[in-house]
């Protein structure tokens, strides 16, 4: 079965539309559970539970609602709705993944919500999202190769022989997203069973319906790091900083530093820095240091088993279509996510 898809830049487009609409800071609901504290001329730190699933008289569905956005479509919920709310944790599961789709990023989302507000990027200082993550992707087999074949999507298998080996994460996983749909900006972590990686990209603005130009030579994807985890809960965290003309992102788990990225917007290999090698870059990327302004909170169960660049129309030489059963083959994800929280340290000018 193959989910229903929208268009991708109408869709984007809204949810950049939602989340302007929202604009930064927190509710009065939220205001009132805001822990700040200010040093005489040091700057100024807010720290806020975003959502903890929790509320007098129980949590449901419209107190997600609230909170979240699916501007995506409803994905494998559509097949089956799986989301519940107990004990302080929403719970939602895929297993086995019953949609996929040959065109685009489509196939990479089975399940996504977004915040319903977006958090303001300090001038000087930082913003971090943290999450709970507990996760089994039950089917994935580490190292398991994807064949297609080169061509447009739904050309397989009338073209010359793709293949490529994909880690556990790629095949089936939870994820905590940091967004700027104005940029295309994206910070992520993909928690699987037994692994984890961070990954860093910038959609092309053909998806994202934003007016700031990015193409074959802005747009990257690439797994900066893939680690080995523990069963169970795990806390993720993205930390966002920007100061002295630089913005760069620094990823964690369980608090220990696992990467960390500089001059966010160029590629990791144009910078010359260590990643995976997944993916290489098409450009030269561009700074956006003066450009980020505002993010928001993602969070999902994912696949990414395409090559990129995804049949992005300015790459049609690099173009693969994957059959659906290279696409799902048994396996799938079942997700708890815990509070997520909200952190922003400003810095007076000069500090």
């Amino acid at each position: 079965m193959k989910a229903k898809l929208i268009s991708g830049s109408v869709a984007a487009a809204g949810m950049v539309a939602t989340l302007g609409a929202c604009g930064g800071g927190a509710s009065a609901g939220e205001s009132s559970a805001l822990a700040s504290a200010q040093g005489a001329g040091r700057g100024h730190r807010e720290a806020f539970v975003y959502d903890s699933f929790e509320r007098p008289g129980g949590y449901t569905q419209a107190d997600y609602d609230r909170k979240w956005t699916m501007t995506f479509g409803p994905g494998e919920m559509a097949v089956e709705d799986t989301r519940r709310f107990a004990d302080g944790e929403f719970s939602v599961s895929a297993v086995p993944f019953r949609t996929s789709a040959d065109l685009s990023v489509f196939d990479h989302i089975k399940y996504f919500a977004a915040s319903t507000r977006s958090f303001d990027v300090p001038r000087r200082g930082s913003i971090t999202f943290k999450a709970d993550i507990d996760v089994r992707t039950p089917g994935t087999e580490p190292g398991r190769v994807i064949h297609g074949t080169y061509g447009p999507p739904g050309s397989y298998p009338n073209g010359a022989p793709y293949a490529a080996s994909t880690y556990e994460g790629q095949q089936a996983a939870a994820t905590l997203h940091m967004i700027d749909f104005t940029t295309g900006q994206l910070f992520d972590w993909f928690v699987s069973g037994r692994r984890a990686f961070t990954l860093i990209e910038r959609l092309p603005s053909s998806l994202t319906g934003s007016p700031i130009p990015a193409g074959r030579d802005q747009m990257y994807t690439q797994i900066i790091d893939e680690i080995p985890i523990t069963p169970g809960p795990h806390q993720v965290a993205i930390t966002l900083t920007r100061g002295d003309g630089k913005l760069s992102v620094q990823y964690r788990l369980d608090g220990r530093k696992v990467s960390q990225v500089s001059d966010v917007g160029v590629p990791l290999d144009v910078q010359g820095v260590r990643f995976t090698g997944t993916y290489p870059s098409l450009g030269r990327g561009e700074k956006l240091v003066d450009r980020l302004d505002s993010v928001a909170i993602g969070h999902g169960l994912f696949s990414l088993l395409d090559a990129f660049p995804f049949q992005h129309p300015e790459a049609p030489e690099l173009s693969v279509s994957i059959p659906t059963s290279q696409r799902i083959f048994g396996q799938g994800a079942a997700a708890k996510f815990g509070k997520f929280t909200v952190e922003i340290d400003s810095l007076p000018a000069g500090d």
